[in-house]
């Protein structure tokens, strides 16, 4: 960056640049947010303006930024369209490594963007198809931990990797974050919040699952909390309302989070009504940004709230509320477990 400001920025510069924002987005020390999406925004204008699109760096770019930075600013659809937009603009300029690192992306995004499961596992089936024996263990390892975690919430059953290991060491966060993923749901609280509980004590590595992870993690301690009683676990949900609160300023994307994170609280609070709006709030707002999981996730949560306080027929309609979004996903796991929630109340 230095020596850009000294001597002028050439198209090499961009990374350093983006590199630099993207710190300023994930270091828990020099966390700016608002700086860091700025920057990152100017950076990808410059390289569009100066450089144009066919610039044989857009693939590292656009992984750096859409990958890194934009989902605190931009919609996570967006940032996974502009992924493939850098995979393809990778295998075209032959920058393998690149091209599927935002494959990788556009992956994560999809699935932390709540896109149908299926149609996930497909395109993660493609990536992998088209991989070959290219030496990318790592990041073919990675994908495979993907394919993992949309087979087992499609479908909880024994599973069978497509192809065979690497032989790959995966990173242990990025293996806490697959297992906290996994466990949510599946409805294994304790395990959840061990694994969660390893992101979020890191100091570095894995920070850019962390806020999403973090979302998890205080959703996941309210069901913590009825068994193990401690300042830390009752601590959380406040912790990361805070964090999803400022986040929320830059995009509206964790807003329905921020409401979800409220309506948990009040409940636990006792404060029915407050808790209702919330709800309501979250499961709108989630809709709003097409976060088709998260909507079936407050509307999960609404319903529970409302049995809990002898409230059955509400209950049962934001149940189904919650099949239909849990069915439109492409999680059978989540849609089976719904189907059994309802049959208890309709004992």
């Amino acid at each position: 960056m230095q020596l850009s400001m000294e001597s002028g920025i050439s198209k090499y510069s961009l990374g350093s640049f983006l590199k630099y924002a993207a710190m300023l987005c994930n270091n828990k020390v020099f966390r700016n947010v608002e700086v860091g999406c700025r920057l990152g925004q100017t950076v990808m204008k410059v390289l569009t303006k100066r450089f144009g699109s066919s610039s044989d760096q857009k693939a590292k770019l656009f992984f750096q930024y859409y990958a890194l930075i934009a989902y605190y600013s931009e919609p996570f659809q967006h940032c996974r369209d502009m992924l493939r937009e850098g995979f393809e603009a990778g295998m075209c300029s032959g920058d393998v490594r690149y091209s599927f690192l935002n494959a990788l992306n556009q992956i994560r995004l999809g699935f932390l963007s709540g896109k149908n499961l299926q149609d996930l596992l497909k395109e993660t089936e493609y990536y992998l198809s088209l991989m070959g024996n290219q030496k990318l263990n790592q990041t073919k390892a990675l994908l495979l931990m993907f394919h993992e975690t949309i087979s087992l919430l499609i479908s909880n059953s024994e599973y069978t990797a497509p192809t065979e290991a690497t032989g790959s060491i995966i990173p242990p966060l990025q293996q806490c974050f697959h297992k906290t993923i996994q466990s949510f749901f599946l409805s294994r609280s304790e395990r959840c919040n061990h694994f969660a509980e390893k992101i979020m004590q890191a100091a570095e590595g894995g920070r850019q699952n962390h806020i999403f992870i973090m979302f998890y993690y205080a959703i996941n301690s309210f069901k913590v909390a009825e068994f193990v009683h401690t300042k830390k676990i009752n601590a959380v949900p406040e912790q990361a309302l805070a964090t999803f609160k400022e986040a929320a300023k830059h995009s509206d994307d964790f807003q329905n989070k921020v409401e979800l994170l409220e309506a948990e609280l009040f409940n636990r609070d006792g404060e029915r009504d407050k808790a209702k709006a919330s709800y309501a709030a979250s499961i709108a707002s989630a809709r709003s940004s097409e976060l088709t999981h998260e909507e079936g996730l407050a509307c999960e949560k609404a319903a529970c709230h409302h049995k809990n306080i002898g409230e059955t027929s509400e209950a049962l309609e934001y149940f189904v509320k919650a099949q239909e979004c849990y069915k439109k996903w492409g999680s059978r796991v989540k849609v089976n477990d719904i189907e059994r929630q309802i049959a208890l109340i309709q004992m």
